[in-house]
């Protein structure tokens, strides 16, 4: 039996609202068919059968589900009875007058601006364009994200523009800050694995190439290829693991962060990512692909050329496009007229 979970490539949210199933239980569903829609704080999303089968269906229409929890189930042969769904950890209990759930990015925004939850007591779920319709004096609104013409302008915020220029040495005491190192451990590890290593494997032989890469920390199998061209991550390698016979080609990118400027940090408004990427045995990256965090590519897998990945690949599967969408299963029988 084919999981069906929660996507990663909604990471933002600590939680999703199931909408509706497109199938029924226990229904047949074809392999990448949508079954399932989700609802973040930013938009509803379709979620797609991993292969082909007999939906099981976990958790209904209606409930609040984490990020990575079991959703349904899909395979030939029907279970003798439904698997129980993931325990929820448990939360303590809501404060009087306060919301009873808040998204991450909402949270975020309520801190940013100084806000006090109890105002948004009568909603079941404060989302981020509650928080920034409150923000700009219309209210928490108890409605779904609203179009986007209505959406308040960045610079229609209430709290003061407060950025200022951190300098060098000020953007390094930060960053060392994050990693909880030293200024002096953070220049010396630009300068080895980011400033030097990084240049050599752009110039080294094959055989060079994945020596370099593991002194920069990457944990790499046997047999690997990685074009010089390619990156693998600037600031985090060791947070990529590549299993054996990996092949990564010319310009394709594989990072493990996503750093924005401080301004959209200090706001609340973009969240810093820092997530593990794994590209097991045998899979394929292609000429100009992206890999983003927290995405694990499975074996055989390949990865067409130009595609961003923004969430897992399943085995033996072809991913391409922006956001990339599996096109095609590697071993399935012909299909039949």
């Amino acid at each position: 039996m084919a999981e069906i979970r929660v996507p990663r490539e909604t990471v933002n949210d600590d939680s999703v609202r199931i909408v509706r199933w497109l199938a029924a239980d226990g229904e047949p569903v074809r392999a990448a068919a949508p079954v399932v829609e989700i609802e973040t704080s930013k938009s509803v999303l379709e979620v797609e059968a991993p292969e082909a089968g007999r939906l099981r269906i976990v958790r209904q229409a209606g409930d609040m589900v984490g990020i990575g929890e079991l959703l349904g189930l899909v395979g030939e042969a029907a279970p003798a009875a439904q698997p129980a769904p993931v325990a929820a950890a448990p939360q303590a209990a809501p404060a009087a007058g306060a919301a009873s759930r808040i998204s991450k990015k909402a949270r975020e925004l309520i801190v940013a601006h100084g806000l006090d939850e109890s105002a948004f007591g009568h909603l079941p779920l404060v989302r981020e364009a509650d928080v920034l319709a409150m923000v700009a004096g219309r209210g928490p609104t108890a409605t779904a994200v609203p179009a986007p013409a209505e959406a308040p302008r960045p610079d229609a915020t209430a709290t003061p523009d407060t950025w200022r220029p951190r300098g060098l040495l000020g953007d390094a005491a930060r960053s060392a800050d994050e990693r909880g190192r030293g200024v002096v451990w953070l220049f010396w590890n630009y300068f080895w694995r980011n400033w030097l290593l990084g240049n050599l494997v752009r110039v080294a032989p094959r055989g060079v190439i994945n020596v370099l890469h593991r002194w920069r920390g990457v944990q790499m199998g046997r047999d690997c290829y990685i074009d010089p061209n390619a990156i693998l991550e600037t600031a985090y390698p060791e947070n990529i693991s590549l299993g054996d016979d990996v092949r990564v080609t010319a310009g394709a990118i594989v990072m493990t962060h996503i750093k924005a400027p401080h301004y959209l940090r200090d706001k609340g408004f973009v969240p810093v990512v820092l997530q593990p990427v794994r590209l097991d045995d045998h899979s394929f990256i292609g000429v100009n692909a992206v890999v983003l965090p927290g995405v694990t590519v499975g074996k055989a897998a390949v990865v067409a050329s130009g595609a961003v990945v923004t969430a897992d690949v399943p085995p033996f599967t072809m991913v391409a496009g922006n956001p990339a969408k599996v096109v095609k299963r590697f071993g399935e029988p012909p299909a039949r007229n």
